[in-house]
């Protein structure tokens, strides 16, 4: 697998531009010509988030409304476009020019980032390490993408849920719902997190 083309539509310094790879591709330039920013959009693709960006209207050029990244991958002599929009605070994401949701769109490009922060993953938190794994994992596993997305939300709904018990607004026995949530969804979490660093220990 891999991509053919890029097309950046106000995305980071980039007004309009259009990039063509071989299967081999090294990027030289000056430093701000927006080498990173390529790169950026290539994870983007593969993700559906930035490696960097703290809040994701960044990567939308200076007083532009929206960014638009569009990938062309060939993989086994197949040819597929994927997308990703940015407009008024939303992503949205498209295979073939047809909407997808973010966990049915992860994965369609393969992608490894090798940045200075990762050396985070040896000298940093344990938080640090658990985020790379499920980066790793949710390319591969469509099931465990869904499930952290879940997992993730329900965590978010519940946190308020509790703000609002203690402001006697809702009533305890609402957070049945969301602890159940929650545990089912981190079971399988856990348990793939557990497979793949038992295949990791092989090597």
């Amino acid at each position: 697998m891999h991509i053919n083309k890029l097309i950046l539509q106000n995305f980071r310094n980039y007004s309009r531009h259009e990039f063509k790879f071989g299967d081999k591709t090294v990027i030289l330039g000056e430093n701000g010509s927006g080498k990173s920013n390529l790169m950026e959009a290539v994870y983007l693709l593969a993700t559906g988030k930035s490696f960097r960006a703290d809040r994701e209207e960044e990567m939308v050029r200076y007083e532009e409304g929206f960014f638009r990244v569009i990938g062309q991958i060939s993989q086994i002599g197949q040819i597929s476009q994927v997308a990703v929009t940015m407009s008024e605070g939303r992503k949205k994401f498209e295979v073939n020019g047809v909407p997808r949701g973010m966990v049915n769109f992860v994965g369609r490009l393969k992608a490894v980032l090798f940045a200075p922060q990762d050396m985070e993953l040896v000298t940093g938190s344990p938080g640090g390490r658990r985020r790379y794994l499920d980066f790793v994992i949710s390319q591969v596993d469509r099931e465990y993408r869904r499930c952290l997305i879940s997992y993730e939300k329900g965590l978010r709904q519940r946190n308020k849920l509790l703000e609002m018990i203690r402001e006697g607004l809702a009533q305890r026995s609402q957070l049945y719902f969301w602890d159940k949530l929650l545990i089912k969804n981190g079971e399988y979490i856990t348990l793939k997190r557990g497979e793949y660093l038992e295949g990791l220990a092989e090597y």
